[in-house]
């Protein structure tokens, strides 16, 4: 069983493609990449890091270099290449030797279904289909297994993808469409086949990966076949409330700009007059897919008029409420916003939302000072927030300012417990007398160490005292190397404050009599 945090599997796909599993601190993470010489073209981490690239990325890419060094090496070491020695081998051996081993190794036979494939005989239909069909039922799930917050990859399929992508480079753009179509086929008729008797959630890019490269390949293939397909197979039971009814319509109008424009638009029309509420999220969708194909079109007035003719759509009225105050058209605007706002039942999810802000943005164009003041206490009233608490200020006077000031102090600090918003608040005051009491009055190291710098250059003396109280309770509490390395560091900020490298030399030389004892302590006072 695994134990720790790190790399628990990682191996080539494809050509230019590598997967990785990695224990992290919230589960295992599925990483995947696309080399391009030594770097990451293409990847993508399941962790749920807000970063871009996460972490995982830049290790991973390591990882590969890594053992494509030791490959090399090795190679270079036993001084044999596996392609000399396939070169230099009888076909006959090496066909037995392939069917052999194939039968004892599941990833080396899709490795060489997926690779040769290509010369299946004539069948009727796609080649691909039944080989596809085969793989997926031999796909194990479980039944009772549930995934809430991410999703499971299927490996064979990865390896279709991947050969899909290697046609598309080496210009077998047909063989490339023909593995997708057999892709969505199958594997839709699969999820369907199944949905009843599992909650395991797959990939949900296997829904739309695959029409993503039939669109890299209808450049240099019958578009209009491409089209036709694409409108004939939609209508399947099996594509039904699934993602793929999105990427067939992606699809369809990237096909639809050279093949048919009308032909789409007309099929959006159709779609949307069998919605009853136009402002539902279905309803939605087909009219953003139509205002994003007029767009496409070139056609921007077409474009412009669908979005000020339903304004039912949050996102439409947003862009035309922005549109009118790009225009100074403010009341129109306001009125916009405010309708909006009378149809919302929780009015709580839109605070600090982009409609308040559309409203700040008028109010401070307008210099209308009580709403910009009843906007904005609404971003500061419950927590600190720096470029709201300075437009907040600018609409005080100083006399004014005292006194306001003091009621959002006492707001932020009418708590038993500390508040950051509290202690932030006094910084962006310059208080520095302040949010040392402040500090005083709710004392800890880890506040001491966060805050010092602000008030330590006007309040040296109380500062440093506030050091030698947590360095005598270490000392006197705590043991073990992380300790004193941690007194070490708190020594270290005292020196860098104004007649504290006297006070921490005399606090080290207390040290030292009262704990001579301790052997690790006096090793790490001996660094300082």
């Amino acid at each position: 069983m695994y134990d720790g945090n790190g790399i628990i599997e990682l191996r080539q796909t494809a050509e230019n493609d590598w997967k990785a599993l990695y224990q992290g601190n919230y589960g295992i993470y599925t990483i995947k990449i696309a080399i391009d010489g030594k770097k990451a073209a293409k990847f993508s981490c399941s962790c749920p890091s807000s970063y871009y690239p996460c972490k995982h990325i830049p290790m991973i890419e390591r990882a590969i270099a890594e053992q494509l060094a030791i490959n090399e090496r090795q190679e270079k070491q036993d001084g044999l290449r596996l392609e000399d020695l396939i070169k230099n081998a009888p076909p006959e051996k090496l066909r037995e030797f392939i069917i052999t081993q194939a039968k004892y190794s599941p990833d080396l036979r899709n490795a060489a279904i997926i690779e040769f494939a290509v010369y299946t005989g004539n069948t009727k239909g796609n080649k691909y289909s039944n080989i596809i069909q085969k793989t997926l039922e031999s796909v194990s799930y479980d039944e009772d297994e549930d995934y809430p917050e991410e999703s499971k990859d299927i490996d064979v399929l990865d390896q279709w993808l991947g050969k899909a992508r290697d046609n598309i480079n080496l210009e077998q753009y047909d063989e490339a469409i023909l593995i997708c179509k057999a892709f969505i086929e199958e594997y839709s008729q699969w999820l369907h086949d199944i949905r009843d008797n599992t909650s395991t959630g797959f990939n949900y890019e296997y829904e739309s990966i695959p029409f993503g490269i039939i669109e890299d390949a209808a450049e240099h293939s019958d578009k209009k076949e491409l089209f036709d397909y694409c409108l004939s197979e939609m209508k399947k039971e099996k594509y039904e409330d699934t993602g793929f009814c999105n990427s067939f319509h992606r699809l369809l109008g990237s096909l639809a700009l050279t093949v048919d424009p009308e032909a789409f638009i007309a099929l959006q029309d159709k779609l949307l007059a069998g919605i009853k509420d136009k402002g539902s999220v279905d309803a939605k969708i087909i009219l953003e897919r139509k205002s994003n194909f007029y767009k496409r079109l070139g056609q921007e007035d077409r474009a412009w008029a669908l979005i000020e003719e339903n304004i039912q759509i949050e996102p439409f009225r947003l862009k035309v409420a922005e549109n009118r105050i790009e225009k100074q058209d403010f009341r129109a605007a306001k009125k916009l916003i405010n309708d909006f706002f009378e149809t919302q039942q929780d009015l709580n999810q839109h605070i600090h939302s982009t409609w308040h802000k559309l409203l700040l943005d008028i109010a401070q164009k307008e210099k209308d000072i009580p709403t910009i003041r009843k906007l904005v206490y609404e971003y500061i009233e419950n927590s600190f927030n720096e470029k709201y608490y300075q437009i907040y200020k600018e609409t005080f006077d100083s006399a004014e300012w005292a006194e306001e000031r003091e009621k959002l102090f006492l707001r932020y600090s009418d708590k038993k417990d500390f508040s950051s918003s509290a202690a932030k608040f006094l910084i962006a005051e310059n208080d520095a007398g302040r949010l040392l009491g402040y500090i005083e009055k709710h004392f800890s190291a880890d506040r001491l160490v966060e805050y010092y710098k602000v008030f330590a250059p006007s309040y040296p003396e109380e500062t440093l005292e506030m050091f030698k109280k947590v360095l005598i309770s270490f000392a006197k509490t705590s043991r073990g190397r992380s300790h004193y390395e941690r007194m070490i560091s708190l020594l270290n900020m005292m020196s860098a404050i104004k007649g504290g490298k006297k006070v921490a030399s005399e606090l080290v030389s207390e040290f030292r009599q009262l704990y001579k004892s301790r052997k690790v302590m006096m090793e790490m006072l001996s660094r300082f």
